[in-house]
C-alpha cells in the first residue's frame, strides 16, 4: 500500500491491497481512473521524477510494471523476483531499483 504525487503536484498515484491502482485529481479531489494493476496487493508505486511519463508498481505477486501516465496502459512487466516484492524505486537516470522477500534487490533499466 503506497502513494506518490506527480512531479507537477496535481496528481496521486495510489496502490492498495485490493490489486488496484489509483489515481487521484487533487484539484478536483476525486479519484480520476482506477486500474487493475496486479493480481496480488500493490507494494509501492512512483511516478517517473521528472515528468510523470510512466508510473512504476510493484506487487505481492513478484512483478514490477510500467504504465503510461497518459493512456494507463501496462508498457512493460519486470519479472525476475521469486518473492514478494516490497518496494521499487525509479532513478532519474533511469534505473529501477527494487528488494523483495527472496532476499534479493534487483536494478532494471526502464
Amino acid at each position: 500500500v503506497s502513494a506518490d504525487f506527480h512531479p507537477k503536484g496535481n496528481l496521486i498515484a495510489t496502490g492498495s491491497d485490493d490489486h488496484t491502482m489509483k489515481i487521484w485529481d487533487i484539484r478536483k479531489r476525486r479519484c480520476w481512473q482506477t486500474v487493475l494493476a496486479h493480481n496480488k496487493l500493490v507494494s509501492d508505486i512512483q511516478f517517473e521524477p521528472d515528468h510523470g511519463r510512466y508510473i512504476l508498481t510493484a506487487s505481492y505477486d513478484c512483478t514490477l510494471k510500467l504504465w503510461s501516465s497518459l493512456s494507463l496502459a501496462c508498457t512493460k512487466v519486470l519479472v525476475g523476483h521469486e518473492a514478494r516484492v516490497m518496494a521499487a524505486h525509479c532513478s532519474r537516470e533511469g534505473l529501477i531499483a527494487s528488494v523483495a522477500f527472496d532476499r534479493t534487490f534487483k536494478l532494471w533499466s526502464k
